[in-house]
């Protein structure tokens, strides 16, 4: 794909706070996170505070100045923003901080081509590009070829591999005939297995939950384990222990404010969560209460977005080794209140441990009885 730089560059990382951010302080970390993930050496940090973003630059003049002097001094390559940048305003930056830039959408769909290890996972990620980098590109080649065919920024050089707006269309186009196809298939695939009894509990929640961890554990699959983000793009399904009639499903992750259409490219993923019986709901308990809370509330927001709070929950409270037992009681009380503040009504939350097997079979009986079926 021509969409990523590679790993090991250089970054600076910015963001614009505005007055309704309030928790931009775990934000700003969570992105950091990410950013490392995708391979980028961090040597700068800057945040700019605004009342509202300038249409044209997002930040200010002055600390776009700031931003370029500190990466020259720094030898920084990349600007990595955190707030989703317009096309204008992504042009304005690269023109001004001679930087290569790229914002929270971008950087999220880096990771993923990271992991992409599938021809279904590489389409989804590179429509989601397309998605976000077609109007850019349309926007850059109107300002490098206007009516006065003036150069702009770059011109040539760098960015002359870069294809025609008209070949990306069809690109995209291709792509999503593709991905229509796959999702059919799929969709008929799924509705085969419920015609011969099989109900279906897919697995959700931010990622590095221990989803795959408790999937493994859950179906005696060896599915890969990291430490990295989203590296499960790709679903895999198997017969939970113990019940030969409920297939689990491990999928992608979520993480907080990821764009929906992100989601809406991986449309394949989304499916096994639309046609699902019931969601597995993994959450890391171990994580401190601010941390836990937004992570709770971006997973609430997504899959109220994507109408799937109407499905029956169960909730694995994972990770409940790294804790104490006074701890466990303080935390699974604190999550009870979120659960209610966020979604206005309770779901049975299993205490588990993936990685030791501790609560395991008491949670195979809960989706057993859950999905209304007999071990």
């Amino acid at each position: 794909m021509w969409f990523g730089m590679g790993s090991e560059e250089y970054a600076v990382i910015a963001m614009l706070r505005t007055p309704g951010l309030v928790d931009w302080r775990m934000r700003f970390w969570e992105f950091k996170k990410l950013a490392r993930a995708a391979g980028y050496v961090i040597v700068d940090e800057v945040v700019q505070y605004k009342p509202h973003p300038l249409s044209a630059t997002l930040f200010g003049r002055g600390k776009i100045d700031e931003i370029r002097s500190r990466a020259e001094e720094r030898g920084a390559d990349t600007l990595i923003v955190w707030n989703e940048l317009r096309s204008i305003q992504k042009l304005n930056l690269e023109r001004f901080t001679g930087l290569r830039v790229i914002d929270r959408y971008e950087l999220v769909l880096e990771i993923f081509q990271k992991n992409a290890g599938d021809k279904l996972a590489k389409l989804q990620i590179e429509l989601a590009f397309l998605e976000k980098l077609i109007p850019y590109f349309k926007l850059r080649e109107k300002l490098i070829h206007g009516p006065r065919d003036k150069p702009f920024f770059r011109a040539g050089g760098e960015y002359g591999w870069v294809p025609k707006v008209a070949w990306l269309r069809k690109r995209r186009s291709r792509i999503l005939e593709e991905i229509e196809r796959l999702l059919r298939e799929k969709i008929a695939q799924i509705r085969r297995r419920k015609a011969l009894g099989f109900r279906i509990a897919t697995i959700v929640g931010y990622y590095n939950a221990g989803k795959t961890s408790l999937f493994n554990a859950l179906t005696g699959e060896e599915k890969l384990v990291s430490p990295q983000p989203f590296t499960t793009l790709s679903s895999k399904y198997s017969r939970l222990r113990g019940a030969e009639k409920i297939l689990l499903v491990d999928t992608i992750g979520f993480v907080v404010d990821l764009n929906p259409k992100i989601i809406s490219s991986f449309r394949i993923n989304l499916e096994d969560m639309l046609e699902a019986d019931m969601l597995l709901w993994v959450v890391d308990i171990s994580e401190n209460s601010d941390i836990l809370e937004m992570r709770v509330r971006s997973t609430v927001e997504i899959l109220d977005d994507n109408e799937l709070l109407e499905k029956p929950i169960v909730i694995a409270a994972n990770k409940i080794d790294l804790l104490t037992e006074n701890d466990l009681g303080e935390r699974i009380g604190f999550l009870r209140k979120l659960i209610l503040r966020y979604v206005g009504s309770e779901y049975e939350i299993v205490p588990c441990s993936a990685e030791k097997g501790i609560g395991l079979e008491n949670l195979i009986k809960v989706l057993i009885n859950e999905l209304g079926l007999t071990s």
